[in-house]
C-alpha cells in the first residue's frame, strides 16, 4: 500500500467584533499544517449563512495561505457553474500565488436552485457551464491565454493574469457522483473529489464506474476519498462530541437535496429524523472510533477503492463543535492514524 495523503476541512472560527475576527480559523490552519496534514478544505456557498461556507472562497484561502508554509489550499467544492471563467481563472491564479504554488482547484456544479437564481445564471446550464469552465481555464492556464467560442462563453484572446505557480496548472478535483460528473471527473479534472455521504459499497461502484469514464478517455484515475472521521479512545466522546453533528449533518443535507444513494436505508431514517446508533450510522460510512478501529478500516476502505487521498471532515453539523475537542481528535489522528499509512 503506497502512502496515503491526508487532507482536513477547515471550520470557520469568526469572532464578530474582535480586531481579527478569523484569527483561530488561521490558528486552526496552522495546527494542522504543523500535524502534518497534507491540504485543507473549505466548501462555497452563496446566500446560504446557516452552512458557514464562505461565498467568497478564495478570499479567505488566501489569507490562510498568507498565514502558512507548507498546507496545500483548495476548495471543496467551489460551485463554478455560478461564475465566469475568467473571474475563476484570475481568483485561483492569485490564490497560486499568494501560496507560492499550494492552491487545489475543487468544482461541482451545485445543486441548490435560489444561488441560481440569485446571481441570474440558467439551473439548467450548470453541467455544461462546469464542463465549459473546466476546458477554457485548462487552456488558458496552459497557453498563456484566453480565447473562448463556445455555445455560453465567448472571451477574445487576451492574456493570462496572473499565471499560475505550478505548471501546467493548479491540481483540479471535480465532485460529485451523478454519471456526468463522474464524466468530467475523468475527462476534465485530475482527481475524483468523492462525497461523504455513500457506504463504502456504494462509493466502490461509482469509483468503478469513474476508472472506466478514464479508460475511455485516456487518462489516469485518481480518487480523493471524502469521510467524516472522528478518532476516540472514549466512545462517551465519540457519541457526545461526534455522533449527533454527524447525524444533524447528514439530516440537514437530505432535507437540502444531496442525499448521496437515496435508497440507503440508514440515510432514509435519519432523513426523516430518527437517531441511528454508532455502529449503525458509522459502519461502512465513517472513520468514527478508536485509532485502531480507524485505521482497519482505512485499510478496508482502500482495499476496495483504492483510493489516493482523504479528506476529513471532524467539524460537521451547523454549529461549531467545540474547538479545544476538534484540536484534541484532529491531533490524536495525526499522531496514531497518520502514521500506519506513512509508506
Amino acid at each position: 500500500m503506497t502512502a496515503l495523503k491526508f487532507n482536513i476541512t477547515l471550520p470557520r472560527y469568526i469572532d464578530e467584533g474582535e480586531r481579527d475576527p478569523f484569527r483561530r480559523t488561521y490558528e486552526y490552519a496552522r495546527f494542522a499544517e504543523d500535524l502534518g496534514y497534507h491540504a485543507g478544505f473549505v466548501g462555497h456557498h452563496s446566500f446560504t449563512p446557516e452552512t458557514r461556507d464562505p461565498s467568497a472562497p478564495f478570499v479567505l484561502l488566501s489569507a490562510i495561505a498568507a498565514r502558512t508554509e507548507r498546507l496545500r489550499l483548495g476548495t471543496g467544492i467551489y460551485l463554478a457553474a455560478l461564475h465566469h471563467p475568467v473571474s475563476v481563472c484570475e481568483q485561483v491564479s492569485t490564490l497560486d500565488q499568494i501560496s507560492n504554488g499550494r492552491a487545489i482547484l475543487g468544482v461541482g456544479v451545485g445543486y441548490r436552485t435560489y444561488e441560481f437564481e440569485g446571481l441570474n445564471v440558467p439551473f439548467e446550464e450548470r453541467g455544461r457551464r462546469v464542463d465549459e469552465t473546466l476546458q477554457i481555464l485548462k487552456r488558458a492556464w496552459t497557453t498563456g491565454r484566453y480565447s473562448a467560442d463556445g455555445p455560453i462563453f465567448r472571451i477574445p484572446d487576451l492574456a493570462v493574469y496572473p499565471p499560475c505557480v505550478q505548471r501546467p496548472h493548479p491540481p483540479i478535483y471535480v465532485g460529485g457522483t451523478s454519471p456526468g460528473a463522474l464524466r468530467r471527473a475523468a475527462r476534465l479534472g485530475d482527481t475524483w473529489f468523492s462525497l461523504p455521504m455513500e457506504t463504502l459499497e456504494y462509493v466502490r461502484r461509482l469509483a468503478d464506474t469513474y476508472r472506466a469514464e478514464c479508460a475511455a478517455a485516456g487518462t489516469t484515475p485518481r480518487i480523493c476519498l471524502m469521510r467524516e472521521a472522528w478518532v476516540s479512545r472514549d466512545r462517551a466522546s465519540i457519541e457526545n462530541d461526534w455522533l449527533e453533528r454527524a447525524l444533524a449533518f447528514h439530516k440537514y443535507y437530505w432535507e437540502t437535496g444531496t442525499r448521496g444513494d437515496e435508497s440507503d436505508p440508514v440515510l432514509r431514517r435519519i432523513g426523516a429524523g430518527e437517531r441511528v446508533g454508532l455502529e449503525e450510522f458509522a459502519t461502512d460510512r465513517a472513520f468514527a472510533g478508536t485509532p485502531e478501529f480507524v485505521i482497519d478500516e482505512i485499510r478496508r476502505w482502500h482495499e476496495a477503492i483504492g483510493f489516493d487521498e482523504v479528506c476529513l471532515i471532524f467539524a460537521t453539523g451547523k454549529e461549531m463543535v467545540h474547538e479545544a475537542n476538534l484540536r484534541r481528535t484532529i491531533e490524536t489522528f495525526a499522531h496514531e492514524v497518520m502514521p500506519a499509512f506513512a509508506e
